[in-house]
């Protein structure tokens, strides 16, 4: 088998996603980029891994009754979820393709008897039939099973939101994302980027959710020469109505907190003018983050209004002056379970105590930059999760720390009529199909 075999591919892009943690998105795009793949078999390749991933739990459940309860090596669980999902999920791959280059997988990456019980599980799957999740009599149990996705996580978004909601959301992340790009208005405007990019992708349109948007089903728009000139970058829809919700002025002194990788910083430097004092200050913890920052506000044209420096926002207060920005924002470290339909593996990394972690590492930062805040201006704290833990509960602890602040509604270029959780603003995955999101504006007032 040839080592570009997409099947082989997805094998081993899995094996270091699931056993080694190891980030879908960055493995998948060093092996298409490694192995030169076509658009045929890099598709292939993608449709399999985040597939397995998604579907990670109801697959194992599929398994179950033909590996019992036999100890596998990482790479042949992946084997066999990739097959499965073959299987089961995509109409248009014949049956007998997935055997042949599972048993020789299997001989490659192993010996002829993995490659003998390999072929052995499918064949008898094929004959009995697989069991059906359905049945399940525990209605959570099911859920879980049949949206793959951990108990503790199905539970608590039913003690929070109500099972009708939870399945709705439960249902759109297993959904594919559609590709999100903001335009650089220092550079261009929708429209007329729209007309430049729109022949390569015909079904690229303006975003509901922001002027400033542009979506489309798919495609690799970050391979294009307007990407490589700064007229735009990618980002989610939900995440660009972060930087609107501060309400810039052109000489604005603003913090970012939590900047990496420079998404929320440089749409931040859009609306600021150097000439009037406008500027952005970027923290982050590690070097290499304060790199991508730097890289992403110069591929865009705006390093001359973007400062960045490795701090923890923990220590803002003891490192500026009180009273020293007239915006801030604190996109805090969170458990990122709005990001799932992106990023699916993280409904497997993350534990049912996380948030309630995750709670003080959040207070704590709010706490360090308020008093760097001049009176008047303008807090913005936001998350891409969906648990009240990090978003509605952290606010409610700040501001009854903090009386000199009030959370005021928050600020957007279009009106959302599905948002949720007012005066903060609370996008789901089944909203608008993007990340799940909170945001919530505060003002300083004495």
């Amino acid at each position: 088998m040839k080592p570009n075999n997409p099947r082989l591919l997805a094998v081993q892009t899995l094996t270091r996603v699931v056993g080694k943690g190891g980030y879908s998105n960055l493995t998948l795009d060093h092996i298409i980029t490694k192995y030169r793949l076509d658009s045929r078999d890099a598709g292939l390749l993608t449709n399999i891994v985040y597939g397995v991933i998604q579907h990670q739990l109801t697959l194992d459940y599929l398994l179950k009754p033909f590996v019992k309860n036999r100890q596998l090596d990482p790479w042949v669980r992946c084997l066999l979820q990739t097959a499965v999902y073959q299987l089961q999920y995509l109409d248009k791959v014949p049956a007998r393709a997935v055997f042949f280059d599972s048993t020789e997988i299997a001989k490659q990456l192993g010996h002829q008897g993995i490659a003998k019980f390999v072929t052995g599980v499918l064949r008898q799957a094929q004959r009995t039939g697989f069991p059906d999740p359905a049945a399940i009599p525990d209605p959570l149990e099911r859920l879980a099973i049949t949206s793959s996705t951990p108990l503790w996580l199905v539970k608590k978004l039913q003690e929070q939101l109500g099972a009708t909601k939870t399945a709705s959301i439960l249902a759109a992340i297993n959904q594919p994302a559609h590709a999100s790009i903001r335009v650089n208005t220092t550079k261009t405007t929708p429209d007329a980027l729209l007309k430049i990019l729109q022949p390569s992708f015909p079904e690229l349109r303006e975003s509901p959710l922001t002027p400033i948007g542009l979506i489309a089903p798919g495609g690799h728009l970050a391979g294009t020469p307007e990407f490589a000139a700064g007229d735009y970058t990618m980002q989610d829809e939900s995440s660009m109505l972060v930087a609107p919700s501060l309400d810039i002025q052109l000489g604005d002194a603003v913090l970012d907190a939590c900047a990496a990788p420079g998404g929320k910083t440089t749409h931040i430097a859009q609306y600021l003018d150097p000439d009037q004092g406008g500027h952005v200050t970027a923290l982050d913890l590690h070097a290499n983050k304060i790199r991508l920052i730097q890289q992403n506000a110069n591929r865009l044209g705006l390093a001359d209004r973007v400062s960045a420096r490795m701090l923890d926002a923990r220590q803002v207060d003891a490192t500026f002056a009180p009273e020293s920005f007239d915006k801030i924002l604190v996109d805090a470290p969170c458990s990122g379970l709005g990001l799932i339909r992106r990023k699916p593996e993280i409904k497997y990394t993350k534990q049912a105590d996380d948030p309630r972690h995750l709670q003080q590492i959040q207070l704590a930062i709010l706490n360090s930059v308020a008093p760097t805040l001049k009176i008047g201006g303008r807090l913005t704290y936001s998350t891409c999760t969906m648990v009240k833990e990090e978003n509605q509960d952290v606010v409610a602890h700040f501001l009854a720390d903090h009386p000199e602040f009030e959370q005021v509604p928050v600020l957007s270029l279009k009106p959302l009529t599905k948002a949720h959780g007012a005066p903060a603003l609370q996008l789901f995955p089944d909203d608008y199909d993007t990340d799940g999101f909170f945001i919530a504006s505060m003002i300083r007032r004495k």
